[in-house]
């Protein structure tokens, strides 16, 4: 270790009086007792603020001291003053009022006689503001890539559900296809014996192509969803009149199937409401349709309307085998369906996921209730007042529209 040079003390004297007053750090030193400042050093002024205090006012330690509490910043308090020490990240108070973070030193001297708390203060208030900034930063990056990372999971799933979805559809639409070919081909080589089994050729073409056509319109109407380019044309029209034409509609179907289905609705009110007809007709029937199909033997569906908190809602309910609690997360899920087509009853399964969709788009909601062996009650909310942009209220073209997909 080097040799310091010894000098006179007076020139050390003078030398510790310009190093402290000129140094980076404040220097501001407290009788113990009293707690009345007895020195500051430039610094010390500017960190707080002194040029706003007057001449005859009496800087006091207290005046440092805060109790204002605040997220990831203890204050400077009086008990700290006691023990020699450094402490890092407190909140201090100026002579002006205001505030800053500053690192202190604690150090406990003897001068004269006089016993003195001596601070030396770094104002960190910038740095934290930074570190905070960095921190802040940082954490939405990492939300950001999470989130993109996520997101390119979720394209390369839908891409590979999409690639299964073509397939599984393709065959879909190869077996009603398929089924009306043949049928039309006997009919038109007249392999038939009677007029009977004519009737069920026809029956077969006819049925397989309503099958046919609700495919399509079910990938038609998915396609245009994703692509944003669904149309609505809003009226105010009467909920209970198209409800009703739909069950009357299934009520052959139902009994076939020995299902019993009944409607039901408070008298005298009106269950006008903004919808698009043919949209909301397409979401009730698939969800009369589903009540029908999942239901078990002998099995009740009802149907029945009700006006509250600003909208009419229809319920369907059912005493089919239920959604399993695993099953609920999926009912509206596109990725699941998508992946799923050949293990559906009938179609696409899309029927729910575009439901939703188009209820969502009329400025309603879709909802379920099911438990796993009684049943499952579905019910749409559509809103009584215009609730959306007034462009959406419109009249469906006449003639000419793309109304089927």
């Amino acid at each position: 270790m080097s040799k310091v040079k010894k000098i006179e003390a007076a020139f050390k004297q003078e030398l510790n009086n310009v190093i402290v007053e000129e140094a980076i750090l404040g220097f501001i030193a407290f009788e113990k007792d009293s707690h009345d400042c007895i020195y500051v050093n430039k610094v010390g002024e500017t960190l707080f603020e002194l040029a706003h205090a007057t001449q005859d006012e009496t800087l006091n330690l207290e005046g440092l001291f805060t109790q204002d509490e605040r997220a990831g910043v203890k204050c400077f308090q009086a008990e700290m003053t006691e023990f020699e020490g450094l402490y890092s990240d407190l909140l201090v108070n100026k002579y002006n009022g205001q505030q800053f973070i500053a690192n202190i030193g604690v150090k406990h001297l003897k001068l004269e006689e006089v016993e003195v708390i001596a601070l030396m203060i770094q104002d960190v208030t910038l740095q934290k503001k930074l570190q905070r900034d960095l921190v802040e930063k940082q954490a939405a990056i990492k939300s950001a890539y999470e989130e993109l990372l996520m997101q390119n999971k979720q394209l390369k799933e839908l891409d590979i559900a999409k690639n299964r979805f073509i397939a599984l559809t393709t065959h879909e639409l190869r077996t009603p296809l398929s089924a009306m070919i043949a049928s039309s081909e006997v009919l038109k080589m007249g392999l038939f014996d009677t007029e009977d089994e004519m009737k069920e050729f026809i029956d077969m073409i006819y049925e397989q192509g309503h099958y046919l056509s609700a495919l399509i319109n079910d990938i038609l109407d998915f396609a245009k969803i994703q692509a944003g380019k669904m149309d609505f044309y809003l009226g105010h029209k009467d909920a209970y009149s198209i409800v009703a034409d739909i069950v009357e509609s299934q009520m052959g179907v139902a009994t076939n199937t020995n299902v019993s289905m009944s409607m039901r609705a408070q008298e005298g009110e009106d269950f006008k409401c903004y919808l698009d007809d043919v949209r909301f007709k397409q979401v009730i029937t698939n969800m009369v349709s589903n009540a029908i199909k999942y239901n078990k033997a002998n099995g009740t569906v009802e149907v029945w309307l009700e006006v509250k908190d600003g909208f009419v809602w229809t319920y369907v309910k059912d005493t089919g085998k239920g959604i399993s609690e695993e099953g609920k997360a999926k009912v509206f899920d596109e990725f699941e369906t998508l992946g799923k087509v050949a293990t559906h009853h009938q179609g696409t399964g899309l029927g729910m996921p575009i439901s939703k969709r188009l209820i969502e788009g009329m400025g309603g909601t879709i909802e379920f209730d099911s438990e796993e062996g009684v049943g499952t009650c579905f019910w749409v909310k559509v809103p009584v007042d215009q609730i959306l942009e007034e462009s959406m209220y419109r009249l469906r073209p006449e003639e000419g529209g793309d109304l089927a997909a």
